[in-house]
């Protein structure tokens, strides 16, 4: 799993790291402790959740670097304490009962681990600037819910069935101000604050304030999350020291289930590990829609209007369009001047496979993928690989895209062979997907600037933020004179 899955991931964070590789992979046979536990049932939603309070204290050989043969840094000891959780879902009449199994941590456990050459990691661009605390940090996130790992119990079991496996669910996090913050620099007597957001699977943070103990940031943060249960979002303060090492101000979290189903929190939030200081921040949860007619206040608005059956659904599509401009209108009405630039939609992509590539062949010890896609909105790209190219690659890969404005942007997707020369690109409006049904288009779509008939096959859902939806709808009304 740690090739599969980590490897790749680690190698995509930079060009300098894109031929990173663990050498060796030795966890030895001391198996994990379980200290205690506790079982979940949740019959609505047909699985059994256990909690594993477990320690694992051991001596281990994890070795990584460049080459095959040359190791730069390793690990060769570790220490984890926390709570496992494991998602026996969905139940199931026939045996095994249960049609897959789920691991992850809810919560950052507690890690310890003990390097060798741990001053060659440093010298990587990018990470000179890393403490072993906050690189401990960073691999601490890739255990923490939404990342998970699931398994195939029944046999032909799908899956992409699982309902967490998507994250359908979005807040709003407005990160207004601290105070009473702890002094990092002795002679102005002062920091330098910034915040680190994490929840979802997403990192963002603050602009830097200099010189200040009571900044004020008001800025807001949009991140998505599944419905893996107990997932918390974690803010991590800190002061910048320019080309140094950057100083911890103290770290809060909050769990997602606090935020209201349809409303949101706005607290100060004492500072944990310092002196003193409190961060003030404002949650909302977001719900993303797929069509305005299938909340329940909506249709009593559309019926209070007058429409009955066809004469409901005829609207639909144009309300679609409607709804996302009031969405951009009111956004843009309450962002801040210097905030960032508020999301009103959310689009769900899922590059599954093509037909008819140009067929390439693996050569041995080859680092490089030979089917590369390259998707995104604007300036936010992903990229990855297919292992497999006999003109029948496979990707199957998810990604989310927050979208600002649906009516102008478009999803832009590349293919390239592993010498980087273009296979074909396809682009998509996002408009066409506000007049699909239920905003949602699966199918197999041509590469453009190829020689021979190449296609992808997608599915792109876009969802539209619904936190305004009873004032939007009405205005839908107002404005076809309803």
């Amino acid at each position: 799993m740690i090739r599969e899955r980590i490897q790749p991931d680690i190698r995509a964070k930079s060009n300098y790291l894109a031929s990173f590789r663990f050498i060796n992979i030795d966890f030895g046979k001391k198996p994990p402790q379980i200290k205690s536990w506790k079982t979940h049932a949740d019959p609505e939603k047909k699985q059994i959740m256990l909690d594993l309070d477990i320690s694992y204290n051991a001596d281990i050989k994890v070795d990584a670097g460049f080459t095959e043969k040359t190791p730069i840094a390793g690990i060769k000891s570790i220490k984890l304490e926390g709570i496992l959780r494991v998602i026996l879902a969905p139940l199931m009449e026939d045996s095994p009962i249960f049609g897959a199994l789920t691991v992850y941590f809810p919560h950052r456990p507690v890690l310890e681990l003990q390097w060798t050459g741990f001053a060659h990691l440093l010298n990587i661009p990018g990470l000179q600037t890393l403490s072993e605390k906050e690189l401990v940090n960073q691999i601490g996130q890739i255990i923490v819910a939404p990342q998970h790992f699931s398994h195939p119990l029944a046999a032909r079991f799908d899956l992409a069935k699982l309902q967490f496996l998507e994250p359908w669910n979005a807040l709003r996090i407005r990160v207004i101000e601290a105070k009473n913050l702890v002094a990092k620099e002795i002679l102005t007597k002062s920091s330098n604050p910034y915040v680190v957001i994490c929840g979802g699977g997403t990192t963002a943070k603050t602009r830097v304030i200099h010189k200040n103990l009571n900044p004020k940031w008001n800025e807001t943060f949009e991140i998505l999350y599944s419905d893996l249960p107990d997932q918390e979002i974690e803010f991590n303060l800190m002061s910048d020291k320019g080309v140094k090492i950057n100083q911890q101000l103290g770290s809060c979290r909050i769990r997602i289930k606090e935020v209201p189903e349809r409303g949101f929190i706005d607290k100060w939030i004492d500072l944990e590990n310092v002196k003193s200081g409190q961060l003030h921040i404002k949650v909302t949860r977001l719900r993303l829609l797929s069509d305005p007619t299938q909340l329940e206040e909506v249709k009593s608005l559309f019926l209070y209007a007058g429409c009955r059956g066809n004469t409901l659904e005829c609207f639909v599509g144009a309300s679609n369009f409607f709804l996302v401009f009031q969405v951009l209108k009111v956004n843009e009405q309450s962002r801040p001047k210097r905030d960032n630039e508020i999301a009103s939609a959310v689009l769900y992509t899922y590059i599954e496979k093509g037909r008819g590539l140009p067929v390439l062949q693996m050569k041995k010890d080859n680092l490089k993928a030979l089917a590369v896609v390259q998707v995104g909105v604007e300036d936010n790209v992903k990229k990855f690989g297919s292992r497999i190219n006999n003109g029948e690659a496979e990707w199957k890969k998810r990604f989310q895209f927050l979208i600002r404005n649906p009516l102008n942007e478009e999803l832009k997707l590349k293919v390239h062979n592993e010498h980087n020369k273009p296979i074909g690109s396809i682009t998509v409006r996002l408009s066409r997907l506000l007049a699909a049904s239920e905003m949602t288009l699966q199918d197999w779509l041509p590469l453009e600037s190829t020689e021979q008939n190449s296609e992808i096959r997608v599915k792109l859902q876009l969802r539209v933020s619904g936190i305004h939806s009873i004032v939007l709808i009405s205005s839908v009304l107002e404005y076809f004179q309803l």
